[in-house]
């Protein structure tokens, strides 16, 4: 058997490219979502939505968070504020700047981070009586409320859905090699 100029690509050696380039991926995936987790050391952050479509509700109306943690809130309808109804007695929450009746329109967006543990309860002043009310809880250890565990950034989701599907088409492509061969066009 001759194979002038050509080089054979064996299966044992199709099959160490295959897992390393597996491995490679998989550690590539691992370190992208760790470095997405939030990496300012408290408890990351938290978005709420203030009158999303225009209905008078916080979204979500209950967050439990982590001491350090950072609550975004994103106007997406007008007249809206944020009033402190009750906070632990370590913590020092005013909440939206200027009166209770200072309201905010689309866009606006305000921040607050959290430390104290306890239970914050707020509302906007415009429309409590309509149940425009929320609470954040923060603890040792707080989770997103909604879930039950740790909140995965989309890219992270994405990643792995990508590398699951790199991983399918390589672990198909061995297994085409493994059954049929790869040396075509040997001449006897």
């Amino acid at each position: 058997m001759s194979t002038e100029g050509s080089e054979s690509v064996t299966r044992r050696g199709f099959m160490r490219a295959a897992t390393g380039t597996a491995a490679a991926a998989g550690a590539a995936g691992t370190a992208a979502a760790e470095s997405q987790e939030g990496s300012g050391g408290g408890g990351g952050s938290q978005e709420v939505l203030v009158g999303p479509g225009g209905s008078l509700v916080f979204e979500p109306a209950e967050l439990t968070i982590a001491p350090g943690t950072t609550v975004n809130w994103v106007w997406e309808s007008d007249n809206h504020n944020i009033v402190v109804s009750s906070q632990p007695e370590a913590a020092s929450w005013q909440g939206t700047d200027g009166p209770p009746s200072k309201t905010y329109n689309t866009g606006h967006e305000y921040s607050h981070t959290f430390q104290a543990t306890g239970t914050y309860e707020y509302y906007c002043q415009p429309h409590e009586t309509a149940g425009m009310t929320a609470s954040i809880t923060v603890q040792e250890g707080g989770a997103s409320s909604g879930g039950g565990g740790p909140a995965i950034p989309s890219s992270a989701k994405t990643l792995g859905i990508a590398t699951t599907a790199a991983l399918v088409f390589t672990l198909g492509l061995a297994y085409f090699f493994m059954k049929y061969g790869g040396d075509y066009g040997q001449v006897e």
